[in-house]
């Protein structure tokens, strides 16, 4: 996991989202990961409250104040924010309908929750690209086993560079289920409509992001941004923007 070109990516992507959020706006980051996008929103002069859970594989890269949290009770009193927003989370929410049902709660009259969300089509090209990724990992092992990789400039462990390489051909799933290939469909803009207002949201809007890559991140920064963008236009988009609001607060 490269932690520096995941950061890039999401701050890339929060460029994109942040006119959806209203200027000033207590904000809940939800699943905050390495903080970069609670640091983002909060240089844009909003109130950014950050949580995420204490196993977090990026707990040990956080730039910015989060909060750990139990996955089930937000740490926050009632109608406290105005804006919860998420990126690429809610897929690995294990009480799902629990923590929708908390993201009410913490939520003031009148505002919105903001979701961004794996695409079937990235759930597609990362298990398309999950051969090369192999490669890329035994290649990888071959030739350095001992070569910094990611965040902090740490060598793999025996257990990491095999996941390196095992994983990508596995299709195991991304989010909360145990295999990945239900993902191609549960990962739809359909089914994630399903899974809002089943839960008590009503979509306000949806589209997609507009940026292509997989969960495989072969090329990483190789890649330009603004040409991943023209690639989505092919490919597809890697993301799904959802805008939503308790269903009774229409």
């Amino acid at each position: 996991m490269d932690t520096d070109y995941i950061n890039e990516l999401r701050r890339f992507e929060m460029n994109k989202l942040s006119s959806l959020i209203p200027k000033g706006s207590k904000v809940l980051e939800f699943g905050s990961g390495t903080g970069e996008q609670a640091k983002y929103l909060s240089e844009l002069g909003h109130d950014v409250v950050a949580i995420d859970l204490p196993s977090s594989a990026y707990a040990a890269h956080r730039v910015f104040p989060v909060q750990d949290y139990d996955g089930r009770k937000i740490p926050l009193e009632d109608n406290s924010v105005d804006v919860i927003f998420s990126s690429n989370v809610m897929e690995h929410v294990e009480y799902l309908k629990e923590i929708l049902s908390e993201h009410r709660r913490v939520l003031r009259p009148g505002g919105i929750a903001i979701h961004a969300v794996p695409t079937s089509l990235w759930r597609f090209w990362t298990f398309a690209s999950g051969p090369p990724a192999s490669l890329r990992a035994l290649a990888r092992l071959v030739s350095n086993p001992r070569a910094p990789v990611g965040h902090g400039g740490r060598p793999l462990t025996a257990f990491q560079h095999f996941k390196a390489i095992v994983g990508p051909v596995v299709p195991v799933g991304h989010g909360t289920s145990f295999e990945g290939i239900s993902e191609l469909w549960t990962f739809s803009s359909r089914a994630w409509r399903r899974t809002f207002r089943r839960n008590g949201w009503d979509v306000q809007h949806h589209e997609p992001m507009g940026m292509f890559y997989t969960g495989n991140a072969i090329f990483g920064s190789k890649v330009p941004f603004p040409r991943r963008e023209k690639l989505s236009a092919f490919l597809g988009s890697a993301v799904n923007v959802f805008v939503v609001r308790p269903s009774e607060l229409k």
